[in-house]
């Protein structure tokens, strides 16, 4: 039986706990642009240095895919102790670093040993494909095998996220400025919904209070249409997170109890912190909540 190693790039979030459950072989990070240098998370660029970029105004913070040099040199150094690898990484619709990865796989070194999912995932439901992954490594499977059940499971999840103020989103060219100036005059907060591993608008309400009911809502309306068969059977996990740092402890507690509410029968994941790279978008003080379908329970290992 081949060895197989599991590499991530920091899509999914991980914490330390998570990399060491899960015997992650390599993470590649996700780099800033932050006035022109390049910066990568938890090597030169710390989550509290990262919101202190990120609320200056004068200083201009995006996020650029990591050099594919970089990530077949963690490839090189993972295949000295394993055999194969399969490669999770954030979903195409976000990014090109997956199909450049996709690409450099084809190369005669990596070909038939590197295996580059393109799951289309981000965020938890990337950290479901971790643990999906980890899991079917442990049964024995083939990175081929695991790449082609985390494409098959991919539209099996759906994230929406409430963001506090507009600034990022027109950083970002997501809204126009005059836009963006009317959403801060009449304090609109807007929900954007990944699917597909596409971020798009999905709804404007009036305050944080209204956009926790709007997604629990249309997290619930999903579910029924689309799983209610996998929820019944409590295959179907659901999470929330958020961008930390002056969000206001008592919401998110009450946030998570709202959400555990609502799905009080369903199995509860995690409540973490935002990958930076879409914080990146949504900027401080956003809340997000969704639903992933694990049909081998591997969460349950969390």
């Amino acid at each position: 039986m081949k060895k197989v190693a599991l590499v991530m790039d920091n899509s999914a979030g991980l914490t330390e706990e998570d990399v060491k459950k899960l015997n992650v072989a390599k993470i590649v990070p996700i780099s800033f642009i932050v006035n022109e240098q390049e910066y990568y998370e938890g090597v030169n660029m710390s989550y509290s240095q990262f919101y202190e970029f990120l609320r200056d105004k004068k200083t201009n913070v995006s996020t650029s895919q990591p050099s594919i040099e970089m990530v077949k040199d963690a490839w090189r150094e993972v295949l000295k102790k394993y055999d194969e690898i399969i490669y999770i990484i954030l979903s195409s619709g976000l990014s090109e670093s997956c199909n450049t990865a996709q690409n450099a796989s084809h190369e005669p070194e990596f070909e038939g040993r590197v295996f580059v999912a393109n799951n289309q995932a981000v965020s938890y439901s990337n950290k479901v494909a971790a643990y999906a992954a980890a899991a079917l490594i442990k049964q024995g499977k083939s990175a081929k095998e695991i790449k082609d059940y985390l494409e098959k499971t991919k539209t099996e999840s759906g994230i929406y996220i409430a963001v506090d103020t507009l600034r990022y989103l027109k950083k970002g060219g997501r809204v126009t400025p005059a836009a963006a100036a009317i959403g801060t005059l009449l304090n609109i907060k807007p929900i954007l919904q990944i699917h597909g591993g596409k971020l798009d608008a999905y709804a404007k309400v009036m305050s944080m209070r209204q956009a926790r009911s709007k997604m629990i809502a249309a997290t619930k309306k999903e579910i029924d249409e689309r799983f209610s068969e996998e929820a019944k059977q409590g295959l179907v996990t659901i999470s929330i997170a958020h961008s930390m740092p002056d969000l206001n402890a008592k919401e998110l507690k009450e946030f998570e109890a709202e959400v555990k509410q609502a799905f009080k029968n369903y199995p509860f994941f995690v409540c973490d912190p935002l990958p930076l790279f879409i914080v990146c978008h949504t900027g401080p003080n956003a809340l997000a909540m969704g639903y992933s379908v694990d049909r081998i329970g591997a969460t349950k290992l969390k």
